[in-house]
C-alpha cells in the first residue's frame, strides 16, 4: 500500500503565511497537519510513502525526510519522477502519470495507492485521493478520509 504525498497545501497549508513568520521556520511543515497525518500513519506500519510535490525540485530525499519523525521518515521511499513533457504527450493529470511511473519502476503497479493533494485536478476522478483543503491542510477531515480507504484495503 503506497501514499502519495503533495506537501503544499497538505503539510504546508496556506493559513500558515497569514502571520509573518520567521525566516528559519518559513520551510517547516505545519505541527498540527503533519501530527495529524503521522498519527494515521503510525497505525499502519506497512503504508510505504512516495512525495509527489514540487519539494523534490528544491530539497533532495535525505533533506525532505529529517521534516517527518523518524519512524516515518524511514517509510518514505522516494519522489516520483518529473516526467519529460517535451518526449509525451501533455495531461492535465500529470501527477497521476508520475505516480504510475513511480510504480512500474518499483515492479509495483499491481499495488493500491492513494494521493494525498490539494489540487484535485491533477488526478483522473476514478481515482483514489484524499483531497486537503488548501488553505487548511491536512485536518480530521482529510484524517477520517485516509483511514476510511487504508481500512477498506488492509
Amino acid at each position: 500500500m503506497w501514499i502519495f504525498l503533495d506537501i503544499d497545501g497538505v503539510l504546508v497549508p496556506e493559513k500558515k503565511f497569514e502571520n509573518s513568520i520567521a525566516q528559519e521556520d518559513f520551510l517547516k511543515f505545519d505541527p498540527t497537519c503533519l501530527q495529524i497525518f503521522e498519527d494515521v500513519l503510525q497505525r499502519y506500519p506497512k503504508v510505504l510513502v512516495g512525495i509527489s510535490s514540487s519539494w523534490r525540485d528544491v530539497f533532495p530525499l535525505e533533506v525532505v525526510r529529517t521534516f517527518f519523525s523518524s519512524s516515518i521518515a524511514s517509510r518514505i521511499v522516494g519522489f516520483t519522477p518529473l516526467l519529460d513533457t517535451e518526449s509525451s504527450e501533455p495531461s492535465q493529470y500529470f501527477r497521476y502519470q508520475e505516480v504510475l511511473e513511480f510504480l512500474r519502476d518499483r515492479n509495483a503497479s499491481d499495488d493500491s495507492w492513494i494521493a494525498i493533494d490539494d489540487i484535485r485536478d491533477y488526478y483522473p476522478p476514478n481515482t483514489h485521493v484524499v483531497v486537503t483543503d488548501t488553505y487548511n491542510g491536512f485536518d480530521t477531515s482529510a484524517a477520517s478520509a485516509l483511514e476510511e480507504y487504508l481500512l477498506a484495503t488492509d
